[in-house]
């Protein structure tokens, strides 16, 4: 069965775009205030996202491996550096976000099962490389304040509250994807990007009420799923004249509730996010305190650690033309709180049945909420696509039903049956 483990790393550099074949004011031109030297700096947050089937450990790979593994390839020779000469790569390609991500693709590579390198130059820009040649993604957010009203043509019991006309404090995130320029590193005029999202989106819904002033939600109920469906539409051509592809548009309705549109008809991916507080150990029972605690290290101590678990549930269906929504999203609460509850201030290893033979590693417990919630999910007439399991900032693992074998599911009736992964 395989599952996704994402490890965080920072480094702190600085760099300038510069071109030496051209001018200063050609440089300037092309790149702007960033072409000027020394250049600016950055607090970078890299994300690694390995992928591999589960060991008898209930682990992908041990993570404080992976941690030495990036720190020695990666950090320890980026930190406080000037990218621009650190590494020869940079010679031939800008250090540009997307192609820093590909560098570190290739350094990574030969120890590591990457799926995806992902860097954040900081909180509105960040890149995606999935390690094929110069293709990457790059990714900017920006937010819009917008009031609606969830009502057309149904009982305005189907949306309780939320028929009242009230707002949000939108968060938008827009990914394109692209070949990198050789020379830049680039896939798009960043400049070009931000505009064209600002004129295309952010000046349409900022400060407006999107049942009364923009015509096509008269009769369209303005859900989030339909809004991401909206905006990516406006976005399409404006960015594929710019030389990339739109790949995919989130908008969040709150930290808690968001949705993805990836350009398929009306399928959206509809995510809720909760938490729940548990104390675990990690340790076979099989094996000694002292093979354990080699394993484990010490999160193999007796008595146990805790955290405050992040959960993040994606279910995928095709808008509801009349309702708008993928699902009914209280339904879909109820039956993540029906799987939370019994989670929640528990010691995992003594508290949950199927946790008394498995080991509650962060892996362990997203395939364990997984097979849990495929069934009521599925009966509520969507698919359960992902569930991601924050563990803490540094770990996190994803689980993606689809990809487990018919034959290590684990069928839940009233309880919890244990399966061997």
């Amino acid at each position: 069965m395989q599952c996704v483990v994402n490890r965080r790393a920072q480094f702190l550099a600085s760099h300038h775009y510069s071109l030496p074949e051209l001018g200063e004011t050609e440089n300037l031109e092309k790149f702007g205030r960033s072409s000027k030297f020394p250049g600016q700096g950055h607090n970078y947050t890299l994300f690694i996202s390995i992928a591999g089937e589960l060991d008898k450990y209930g682990m992908v790979l041990n993570l404080s491996d992976v941690k030495q593994v990036i720190k020695r390839e990666i950090t320890d020779q980026l930190d406080f550096s000037y990218l621009n000469n650190v590494w020869p790569e940079f010679q031939q390609t800008l250090s540009s976000n997307e192609n820093i991500a590909r560098v570190i693709w290739q350094r990574l590579a030969p120890h590591l099962p990457l799926i995806r390198v992902q860097l954040v130059e900081h909180t509105g820009l960040w890149a995606d490389y999935m390690g094929e040649g110069m293709q990457a993604s790059l990714s900017i957010s920006t937010h819009f304040s917008a009031a609606h009203r969830l009502a057309s043509n149904l009982s305005s019991e189907k949306y309780s509250k939320c028929s009242r006309t009230h707002g949000h404090n939108y968060h938008l995130e827009v990914t394109v994807e692209g070949e990198m320029d050789s020379r830049t590193g680039m896939i798009i005029d960043l400049d070009a990007l931000n505009r064209v999202v600002e004129n295309d989106v952010v000046k349409i819904f900022d400060h407006f009420c999107v049942n009364k002033d923009i015509p096509h939600f008269s009769e369209i109920v303005p859900t989030t799923e339909n809004l991401v469906l909206y905006i990516s539409n406006l976005l399409k051509s404006p960015i594929q004249k710019l030389g990339a592809k739109l790949s995919q548009v989130k908008l969040f309705e709150s930290p808690q509730l968001w949705v993805d549109y990836q350009g398929n008809g009306t399928e959206t991916f509809l995510t809720v996010k909760s938490e729940f507080s548990s104390a675990h150990r990690l340790a076979h029972p099989g094996l000694s305190l002292e093979k354990n605690t080699e394993i484990y290290g010490k999160c193999a101590r007796v008595n146990g650690h805790g955290h405050n678990y992040q959960l993040e549930v994606t279910v995928k269906g095709e808008i509801d033309s009349s309702t708008g929504m993928v699902v009914d999203l209280g339904a879909l609460n109820q039956v993540i709180a029906n799987l939370t509850e019994p989670l929640d201030h528990s010691f995992l290893n003594r508290d949950v049945p199927y946790f008394g033979e498995v080991v509650p590693t962060a892996e362990n417990i997203a395939l364990y909420i997984s097979n849990m919630l495929r069934l009521p999910i599925q009966e509520l007439g969507a698919e359960l696509y992902k569930v991601k399991l924050v563990e803490s900032p540094n770990n996190s693992c994803e689980i993606y039903p689809s990809d487990i074998e018919s034959t290590s599911v684990i069928t839940v009736q009233n309880q919890p049956v244990l399966a061997t992964v």
